[in-house]
């Protein structure tokens, strides 16, 4: 990583929005850096150990960024994020920056995930509204986390239990967007549990969806580090 994509910043506030979420405020210079919807981070944690967060928004200032992490289990990642203080001054960030997954040209968006895709969603959210599209955010979330899309803000949305639709191939095919020809050229954006990526992304195939899809698996249960 070349010097100038690094940073080092430190914790402005935070927040639990509840004990398995935690938004988090960074500070730092980032003048320089463009916030696309999908814009990503790359986190120290240890010498040898990184932990990519996507930018959930940044002030007009671009002096402060803020992401929402999810607290799952117990590793080095969970623990530094949970351990995160206010001032904490010398955290070494890295700019990673985007996918490129928003056209902004498609009318129809279709963002789905789980708990580690909320902060991608927020940084989408903005720009679908600005830009008028027609959208849906697909979010598969262990119970206690459910009521978590609405007090982050999010709407158009439609909330799934872990492991039911999206751990088959056929269950997604029932689902009625994926008959509806309206939608058969949206544009699909697929991230969170690399299984349910998988699933989704095959019931699109069988259904000969027109649109582009994109994938980015951010877990995979029983892989460290994905």
């Amino acid at each position: 990583m070349a010097p100038s994509f690094l940073r080092t910043v430190k914790v402005e506030n935070y927040v639990y929005l509840n004990p398995y979420l935690k938004k988090i405020r960074l500070r730092g210079d980032f003048t320089t850096l463009n916030f696309n919807p999908g814009f990503t981070i790359s986190l120290r944690v240890t010498p040898n150990d990184l932990r990519h967060y996507t930018v959930s928004c940044a002030d007009h200032s671009k002096k402060a960024i803020e992401f929402v992490a999810y607290l799952h289990g117990n590793s080095v990642g969970t623990d530094f994020i949970r351990d995160l203080q206010p001032d904490d001054q010398k955290i070494k960030l890295a700019v990673l920056g985007s996918d490129k997954q928003y056209d902004p040209t498609v009318k129809k968006q279709l963002i789905f995930g789980d708990e580690t895709s909320l902060s991608l969603m927020l940084s989408f959210l903005p720009f679908l509204k600005r830009n008028d599209h027609q959208f849906i955010f697909y979010i598969e979330l262990e119970e206690e986390n459910k009521i978590i899309p609405e007090l982050i803000g999010l709407f158009n949305y439609k909330i799934f239990s872990k492991k039911e639709v999206f751990n088959s191939v056929e269950s997604i095919q029932q689902l009625p967007l994926l008959s509806n020809q309206e939608w058969s050229d949206a544009n699909i954006i697929l991230t969170g549990n690399v299984n349910s990526i998988r699933n989704f992304r095959k019931a699109l195939k069988v259904n000969d969806h027109k649109g582009k899809i994109y994938v980015k698996g951010y877990w995979l249960e029983g892989k460290k580090g994905l």
